[in-house]
């Protein structure tokens, strides 16, 4: 298989160029598959941490990272969606609130996403695939992961953490990839880490036949997805 890994995006926050960043990628990769690392949507209006005040409520929210995510899903029909920590946040405060699952409706339907699957974690070609909340920090998230499980990992979640460090024995080779994100640091909804001296690593990632490519987003001045190059 040919994966695109698209990292996390947290609409309606994601940087302005990620998306023709990650279609260029599937042209120049050929890739057949298409897997989103999680954290689609930021829902920062539903956090269960301080919102800031300058925020859009839940509904504007909604519509706001709707229609980023039906470009998304325009240009990326069918893939597979692995649930981010933000992603779950809605159905967490309804049973934060003792709503029964039968009352609320699926991501596939939430998003109108007919062709996307949504799950906890999956694996192809002897990789698994899973956000990464949970894993714990550090410079290698994804190669800690890979230490507990025995096989190769692919994750993202972290977002300052981006990159390949290889595991082998003389049985296999395994790697753990931290796939980075395609956010906009300087977004509201990331106010919260304005201080924080490490910046996100804007990339998203190829696996070929189980071998892993990560690829940074080149978003300085004069580069091809620098925010000056697309609208707001």
């Amino acid at each position: 298989m040919k994966i695109l890994v698209i990292s996390d995006l947290h609409e309606p926050s994601s940087r302005r160029g990620a998306l023709d960043f990650c279609r260029d990628l599937r042209r120049r990769y050929k890739t057949d598959h298409t897997v989103f690392i999680g954290d689609v949507t930021d829902w920062h209006s539903i956090s269960f941490h301080a919102h800031h005040p300058e925020m859009p409520g839940p509904k504007d929210e909604y519509e706001l990272a709707y229609k980023a995510i039906q470009k998304w899903r325009k240009a990326f029909p069918k893939a597979d969606v692995v649930l981010g920590n933000h992603d779950r946040r809605v159905i967490r405060l309804a049973e934060s609130v003792k709503i029964p699952a039968k009352f609320l409706r699926n991501y596939r339907d939430i998003w109108n996403t007919p062709n996307w699957n949504w799950v906890d974690d999956i694996i192809y070609d002897d990789v698994y695939f899973s956000h990464g909340d949970g894993v714990g920090s550090g410079l290698y998230p994804a190669f800690n992961l890979v230490r507990k499980m025995g096989l190769s990992c692919t994750i993202g979640h972290h977002h300052a953490a981006g990159g390949t460090k290889w595991l082998v024995n003389p049985l296999r080779r395994m790697f753990g990839l931290d796939v980075g994100s395609l956010i906009d640091d300087k977004a509201m909804a990331f106010a919260y880490g304005s201080r924080i001296v490490l910046r996100s690593v804007l990339s998203a990632a190829v696996i070929i036949d189980g071998v892993p490519n990560h690829i940074v987003m080149p978003v300085g001045k004069g580069e091809k997805y620098h925010d000056s190059r697309f609208g707001k």
